[in-house]
């Protein structure tokens, strides 16, 4: 399992940070995984010196041979109010789409457009025009 820990508080607080719960490694969730890691390394240039007042950790779960997502699409996870850091789980499909880099960037809009909601529940403004601009560049 590769996230951010809400609870770590040693741990640096980014912007926007990608995670995966992978239920088993096998052949057709393998593109899945290397999408992951590939867009977590085009956010991680991204985000340099880019700042919000809301930080976001998106975990993506993938289906595999030991464990399934038990939600479809997003849900939001655990907030840590010292480190501003909302997690956003989302379940991606077990069929890979022939461009799963474009599938994960659609997903991340999704989580924002969730933390979106969030922040309202909880009557709270934020602005996540920064959080996209980073999507975008990435």
């Amino acid at each position: 399992m590769k996230s951010v820990d809400v609870n770590d508080e040693m741990e640096e607080t980014l912007v926007l940070s990608l995670g995966s719960i992978i239920g088993g490694s096998t052949l057709a969730n393998k593109p899945w995984d290397d999408a992951i890691t590939d867009l977590t390394n085009r956010i991680e240039e991204a985000r340099r010196g880019v700042e919000a007042p809301l930080n976001l950790n998106v975990v993506f779960q993938a289906p595999g041979n030991i464990l399934k997502p038990e939600f479809a699409g997003v849900r939001t996870g655990r907030f840590s109010k010292s480190r501003a850091l909302l997690m956003v789980q989302v379940a991606v499909p077990e069929e890979v789409p022939s461009d799963p880099i474009i599938y994960l960037k659609n997903a991340i809009h999704a989580a924002i457009d969730e933390a979106g909601r969030w922040a309202t529940r909880r009557k709270v403004t934020i602005d996540v025009s920064k959080l996209r601009y980073i999507v975008e560049r990435a």
